[in-house]
């Protein structure tokens, strides 16, 4: 992943708020397969014995929490979701399906500081030392990604797409 910068300034501390006093969207259980390639995503889960009727995080967009995000370092289109796992809760290994027929950018950014025990893995490496409002954009739209809450608080972070 490439580092474009800390924008600690630019984040609200209303998002984590929102996000900690919310529900949010269960994944996978309320989220049927919207594409091809999260149908297969989804069946690469299954085989490896993830139960797909159960919550392993929990997804906000604007329509959960009721705000705007415009990011300063983004010109174009852009789609966006918070994405909250609660100690125990994790994140399979996958690509996000909506970027596999699209030429975009994508930026994973911390709303916390590291703290141990959450763990964000980007293709092979363990992403730590991050600080909350550190932008990392990935090196290509459609690299793996997954997550863990193996610490004692929930950890949550912003995951934006920007359409070019």
């Amino acid at each position: 992943m490439k580092f474009i910068g800390n924008f600690f300034s630019w984040v609200d501390p209303l998002w984590e708020h929102l996000v900690l006093t919310r529900t949010g969207q269960a994944r996978p259980r309320d989220w049927s397969a919207a594409f091809d390639v999260e149908s297969q995503e989804y069946k690469k889960a299954q085989e490896a014995g993830y139960d797909l009727n159960s919550v392993y995080w929990w997804v906000y967009e604007e329509k959960d929490l009721g705000i705007t995000i415009n990011p300063p370092w983004c010109n174009n289109k852009i789609q966006w979701w918070i994405t909250k796992l609660l100690p125990g809760q994790f994140m399979p290994m996958h690509t996000d399906p909506h970027t596999h027929n699209s030429t975009c950018n994508r930026y994973w950014i911390p709303l916390q500081n590291y703290i141990s025990g959450h763990v964000f893995i980007y293709k092979d490496k363990m992403m730590t030392s991050y600080n909350a409002g550190d932008v990392y954009q990935f090196e290509n739209e459609v690299d793996t990604h997954g997550a863990a809450n193996i610490g004692h608080t929930p950890r949550i972070f912003l995951l934006i797409t920007e359409y070019l």
